[in-house]
């Protein structure tokens, strides 16, 4: 029998290759990862092949969702750090660089800073089309409030992420924004104080990243910087600056599907050692690094399952909720469901362990992540069933014995700490 949990898992943390008409991956970004196609595999297809036996005897009557906006404009903490590092270049290196760097400007500005980008709505609309021809006719096309609840977080780009669902009647969609200081549904990371102090806010929760700074992996990381930009070997590149480039990349990538410009400057190894930089800060700020990180999104797990819950009473009619919200909401709560590997990342790591670790933003937490919980009711015996799908790929529930689709009743067993125990305010209380 195959062990569908870890084939899943092997597929969800595959290093990646280098794309065709490109030296590198497009999938070596980290979370700033552009949002890519999970479905291609031989393996899916066994998986999705086997699991359709059994849907053919379950009705689906509920759909939620939660997903990461899409691709976004750099932040103004990470334009800053590229137009430093695009000045520094021009200002004191400008007969050494690459003529095309010369006069360059950046394609975006202040104003654009963190907003939705195109590219990122367009993610969405994808998402959102694929999601409808998935459900068919089983979930209405029209918007109906006593049917639908949308709701998003009060950073403008999930509004603007959530209105690129379709609905035949785009016009009569409401949405529900939660309040800045008043969400610990979609933004609990915001909201748990233990959190914040001992994560957020402690310089020393992240002691890998910082000791992964002054690595040797770092430092030739520097120098291929330098030499890719024709500087001399004493030129003032710092690992911000190396981050920075690496940044530059990805939001070319991001936004426009851009190679030839920053991403020029780099090449695997680069772009290996900067992700793992990445990584070592996401997988202990957001990702199993510490217990807190994971366990506060049980407040979210909770509101999922109570609609499901309430749906099988009778208790609610709600047969689509869909949520848009950050990588900070979408990467614990997939990690708190069992998936993504949870060994520890070490700044010591070797070439060799850091390319086979299973951790793996890029295919956990790209732009537009989402996370699908589907409730079926059995045609045979009315019992109800729930299966999840992880960026579209239907995966099987970690703790139900690799079932594609495990029975309610089984879920509750499964999750019974976090929907009938855990209590957000007593965890997160300082």
């Amino acid at each position: 029998m195959l062990d569908k949990l870890a084939i899943l898992l092997v597929l969800l943390t595959a290093s990646p290759s280098a794309d065709a008409g490109s030296s590198f991956s497009l999938q070596s970004f980290a979370t700033k990862t552009k949002y890519w196609d999970q479905r291609d595999s031989a393996l899916i297809s066994v998986l999705q092949a086997n699991a359709s036996v059994q849907a053919e005897d379950l009705e689906l009557v509920q759909l939620q969702q939660v997903s990461r906006h899409g691709s976004r404009y750099p932040t103004k903490g990470n334009m800053g750090e590229i137009t430093d590092l695009l000045d520094k270049l021009q200002a004191n290196y400008s007969n050494f660089i690459p003529e095309w760097l010369k006069n360059y400007s950046l394609p975006y500005n202040s104003t654009d800073a963190g907003e939705l980008a195109p590219a990122g709505f367009a993610e969405l609309v994808g998402y959102g089309s694929r999601s409808r021809n998935s459900v068919g006719s089983a979930i209405p096309t029209a918007y109906n409030a006593s049917l639908f609840k949308l709701a998003h977080t009060s950073v403008t780009r999930t509004g603007e992420s959530a209105q690129s669902t379709f609905f035949s009647n785009p016009e009569d969609v409401e949405y529900t924004e939660y309040p800045d200081g008043s969400d610990p549904l979609l933004r609990f990371f915001d909201e748990c104080a233990r959190y914040v102090a001992e994560i957020a806010d402690n310089s020393s929760a992240l002691q890998a990243f910082d000791a992964f700074q002054i690595s040797g992996k770092m430092n030739e990381s520097i120098v291929s910087l330098k030499s890719q930009l024709n500087l001399p070997s004493d030129a003032d590149i710092s690992t911000t600056d190396a981050a920075s480039a690496f940044s530059a990349c990805a939001f070319d990538i991001m936004l426009s599907n851009v190679t030839d410009q920053w991403c020029s400057l780099v090449n695997q190894i680069f772009l290996n050692h900067l992700e793992y930089s990445d990584e070592l800060e996401t997988f202990y700020e957001q990702g199993a690094g510490y217990k807190i990180n994971y366990e506060m999104s049980a407040v979210l797990l909770q509101d999922i399952y109570a609609y499901m819950k309430n749906f099988t009473t009778g208790d609610t009619t709600i047969v689509g909720n869909l949520r848009f919200a950050h990588a900070e909401t979408t990467l614990p709560l997939m990690t708190l469901l069992g998936y993504g590997d949870r060994t520890k990342l070490l700044a010591s790591w070797t070439e060799e362990q850091i390319d086979s670790r299973g951790f793996r933003s890029s295919a956990l937490a790209p732009t537009a992540s989402n996370i699908d919980f589907r409730l079926y009711r059995s045609k045979a015996d009315q019992k109800y069933y729930v299966s999840v799908w992880i960026q579209e790929v239907e995966a099987p529930l970690p703790g139900c014995d690799g079932a594609m689709y495990c029975e309610l009743s089984k879920v509750e067993e499964i999750w019974s700490y976090y929907i009938n125990d855990y209590d957000f305010e007593a965890d997160c209380a300082v």
